[in-house]
């Protein structure tokens, strides 16, 4: 028995040195296999870390430059919209520079319509009473108009000169003074020249108790009318 037992004892013995080298190699191998493991899980890590880098920075210089071409975008938007707004300013200017000038035309047609309207009128009232401004004749009485009464009476232009006196009347059929024939011009009868005249030129009244007949029309008028060739 004692026999039995020492030989186990030396079996066991013999087995647990064994045993122990064994395990000892493989806590060897197995911190040798996490040594080698782990600078691969190192590189890992640090590629990831750099990859992220590199993303994050790519992604960062595409953010600056849509930024940068937004910006460039607005500050083209923005000078379109003032030159725009420039060239509608000096389209409003030029217009108001136009309507200015038609007004400023309108109102010296206006002007000049008004100063002839004012001549004419005050040439229809010399036509009506040719010495407005001087002494006013005397209306004639009926029966006095006559061929030997006009024959001869002085007559006078229409800045109140004499010009010359009637030659003749002419009457109509049924015995009214149609037309008067004036002798204008010349000196002392010498020269003159005979021009008819319608009783439509002419204002004939008294003054001083003389027949006088007034027209209208100047000298110069009077002298560039045809001369009066009796039939």
């Amino acid at each position: 028995m004692k026999h039995l037992m020492l030989s186990t004892s030396l079996i066991v013995a013999t087995a647990v040195p064994a045993f122990a080298g064994t395990e000892t190699e493989a806590s060897g191998s197995a911190e040798a296999e996490v040594q080698l493991e782990t600078p691969a899980a190192d590189a890992s890590g640090e590629a990831n870390v750099s990859g992220e880098a590199n993303v994050s920075g790519e992604a960062q210089a595409d953010t600056d430059t849509m930024e940068q071409e937004a910006e460039e975008l607005a500050n083209e938007a923005e000078a379109e919209a003032e030159e725009l707004a420039n060239e509608a300013e000096a389209g409003a200017a030029e217009l108001a520079d136009e309507a200015e000038a038609g007004a400023a035309e309108v109102e010296q047609e206006a002007s000049e319509l008004a100063t002839e309207t004012e001549n004419a009128a005050e040439s229809m009232s010399d036509a009506v009473n040719p010495d407005a401004d001087g002494p006013a004749m005397e209306a004639l009485a009926e029966g006095e108009m006559t061929t030997e009464a006009l024959t001869g009476a002085w007559t006078y232009d229409s800045n109140d000169e004499h010009i010359g006196e009637v030659s003749q009347v002419i009457v109509n059929t049924s015995g009214s003074v149609e037309a008067v024939i004036i002798d204008v011009g010349g000196f002392l009868g010498i020269g003159e020249k005979p021009v008819e005249l319608t009783m439509g030129d002419l204002d004939i009244g008294k003054m001083d108790g003389d027949i006088r007949v007034k027209t209208h029309l100047t000298r110069e008028e009077l002298e560039a009318l045809p001369e009066y060739q009796s039939e």
